[in-house]
């Protein structure tokens, strides 16, 4: 993932949910542009953090050997911005689908008490192998979570 768009992974219930969260930090480099000297995390960006909590559901769900890919969004309303500051919750519900080769989400995106975003979207199960290392997806999605190292990577101990 050249952006990762998730800070922290609160939750995932296998075949109903997965929680997490992204903070808006006045350092991303995509603020800068988006708008100088008035800084707004795009929507679209809003729309992917989703699509990166749908990938880690199903990644979860099934042991690290599949991975969900958007590739139909059948809803996207954003309903105020997210700034600098801002720690936007993000929380993704499964919905039940006839095809075992998809998935079907929605999503709702807060900043405290204000709603900024609600989407509806499928994705296609892929094999996670056919888009990244496994292993190294487990140990990301472990610090996503917030799950400490056991040994010092540099040096292969504790």
């Amino acid at each position: 993932m050249r952006f990762l768009l998730v800070d922290r992974i609160e939750e995932v219930v296998p075949g109903a949910l997965v929680r997490g969260w992204k903070a808006v930090a006045m350092s991303e480099d995509y603020l800068e542009w988006h708008f100088p000297d008035r800084p707004i995390l795009p929507g679209t960006l809003v729309a992917e953090a989703f699509a990166q909590l749908a990938g880690w559901h199903e990644a979860v769900a099934s042991d690290f050997t599949r991975w969900a890919l958007v590739d139909r969004v059948t809803s996207a309303r954003y309903l105020g911005f997210s700034v600098p500051g801002d720690r936007l919750e993000l929380r993704l519900e499964v919905r039940p689908t006839d095809d075992p080769a998809r998935r079907v989400f929605s999503g709702e995106a807060t900043a405290g008490s204000e709603r900024r975003a609600l989407v509806d979207f499928e994705a296609v199960v892929t094999p996670l192998d056919a888009l990244e290392d496994p292993a190294r997806m487990r140990r990301m999605y472990d610090t996503l979570r917030g799950v400490k190292p056991t040994q010092d990577p540099r040096r292969g101990r504790a």
